[in-house]
């Protein structure tokens, strides 16, 4: 590379700058000040703590760099620091300064062939190296954004940057923005050609469009597209003012504390100063719906380790109607970025989906909790559906037979099971019991997994003493457990004890 000599200082560049931005995830910053979260300065400092590309772990799990800037009161958030491409190209990037009155914010990258070959790089779809400017920025936790690309973001290469022979004009416009200037665009080959282990570095300025002057700096999402993959982005909010922009719709209301130890914050009670969040695209609506819940990192952390959840409040009481499964991994949401649960939601049957499908919902509040949080360790928000109240009805596939006070309900699963090797047939029995420790609401028994309770319930009449349901043992084990062989509950004030009486 015939550029070369000019980024000598450069080489150690990405591994050997600390004091001059945050790196969060393995944060970095002056020795001295070990304990605090430095604002990223224009002049890189020579010494430092330990480089964060020497763990690649380090730049992998939910990592960032954060700047705040000197001409607006603007965060940038740029993520990921590393990925890697399919043609083994490894991407390495990080904030070397911020912007000032004197420059624009610089971002140091470098482009690595990792294959033990000499191999020809495309660089189209590979940002910062290509793929210079941002997609129209969206809104954080908006469904729909009115920007253009005029107030997109570039990543404009500087005179120290190895692919780089005329870097592009830039210049600070009158809304104190850096840009491009007049026509000027980046240009970098498209293709380059690496020895293995052979690596090629570059400087960029991160600076708006010049059709963007006067347009400010709006706050969103900027994302630079890939082939096949996440995006880059760099993810924009007010330094000051990183909370939601609009008020909740329940602002001031007070609700119970939701199931288990740890601390929820709620999007009702969030300020612009409150940092991380999670906003619903509608607070209340009809059934059936589609709702999608964002939570919103605008901290200085990752945040971590976060499944969603649903709740229904009755009688000031929360009961949990799903997932029942989750994942085992740790999931986490670097600053800047944000995390998505769509769910869809009716009265009646509905057909399963790429989104969380909750049917067979009545009237109420519900909420949508997070696992993710800045100073607590949930995040979640109300939603209001205004719709009947839900009937515990049966299955369509069950039969019935009425004998002496007694129920007999034959479902399908009971007619397959001898056909089904690895299922065997079994009887469920519902009986009236004088007490029990937990209480069940329909929008829980209507649930898929419970469909035993369902099948019972549905046929409990004043007559009735004994409802039996001829089923599988799979249906009995999500209803009992698999060792227990029975289990007792409430329900519209009534207690039950439901056994599995045959194998």
């Amino acid at each position: 590379m015939r550029r070369r000599a000019l980024l000598a200082g450069f080489a150690a560049g990405i591994g050997g700058l600390a004091g001059c931005s945050e790196v969060i995830g393995n944060r970095t910053g002056s020795p001295n000040d070990a304990g605090e979260q430095p604002t990223a300065s224009p002049t890189p400092s020579p010494t430092g703590t330990s480089d964060p590309g020497q763990n690649p772990d380090d730049w992998d799990l939910g990592a960032a760099s954060l700047v705040d800037l000197e001409t607006a009161n603007r965060t940038y958030a740029l993520a990921p620091l590393r990925y890697r491409s399919d043609d083994g190209a490894s991407v390495r990037m990080r904030f070397s300064s911020t912007e000032t009155a004197d420059g624009p914010a610089t971002v140091e990258a470098e482009l690595r062939n990792e294959n033990p070959f000499e191999n020809t790089f495309r660089l189209e779809w590979t940002p910062p190296f290509g793929r210079l400017a941002s997609d129209i920025p969206e809104s954080l936790g908006l469904r729909q954004s009115e920007h253009t690309y005029r107030v997109g973001l570039v990543f404009a290469p500087t005179a120290n940057h190895e692919l780089v022979e005329e870097p592009p004009a830039l210049e600070r416009a009158a809304d104190g923005h850096w840009r491009l200037a007049g026509d000027s665009f980046p240009q970098l080959p498209e293709r380059v050609r690496l020895a293995a282990d052979e690596t090629v570095r570059g400087e960029y300025a991160l600076v708006g469009r010049a059709e963007g002057a006067g347009r400010g700096r709006p706050p969103g999402m900027y994302e630079f597209s890939r082939a096949g993959e996440r995006p880059v982005r760099v993810s924009v909010w007010p330094t000051d003012a990183p909370g939601p922009t609009t008020d909740s719709r329940f602002t001031g209301t007070t609700v119970p504390d939701l199931p288990g130890e740890s601390e929820t914050a709620w999007f009702h009670d969030a300020d612009a100063s409150t940092p991380s969040f999670v906003r619903p695209s509608v607070e209340r609506t009809d059934l059936p719906a589609r709702v999608e819940f964002t939570f919103v990192n605008h901290s200085r952390e990752s945040t971590r380790c976060g499944h969603w959840n649903l709740h229904k409040l009755v009688d000031g009481e929360w009961f949990h109607l799903g997932p029942y499964i989750h994942m085992s991994d740790c999931r986490s949401v670097a600053p800047g970025d944000t995390n998505t649960w769509t769910m869809r939601a009716s009265t009646g049957e509905m057909a399963p989906c790429e989104a969380q499908h909750y049917p067979f919902l009545g009237g109420g509040r519900y909420a949508a909790v997070a696992g993710y949080g800045h100073a607590t360790a949930r995040s979640a928000a109300l939603v209001q559906f205004d719709a009947p109240a839900v009937s515990v009805v049966p299955t369509d596939d069950v039969t019935t037979e009425r004998t002496d006070g007694q129920v007999t309900v034959t479902s399908d699963r009971w007619r397959t099971a001898p056909d089904d090797g690895d299922r065997s047939r079994v009887e469920l029995v519902l009986e009236r019991a004088a007490s029990a420790d937990r209480t069940l609401i329909p929008e829980q028994v209507m649930r898929r997994r419970r469909r035993g309770l369902r099948n019972t319930l549905a046929f409990v009449a004043p007559d009735i003493e004994r409802v039996v349901l001829r089923t599988d043992d799979r249906t009995t084990a999500w209803t009992v457990g698999y060792d227990d062989g029975a289990a007792g509950f409430r329900y519209e004030g009534q207690a039950y004890r439901v056994t599995e009486s045959s194998r």
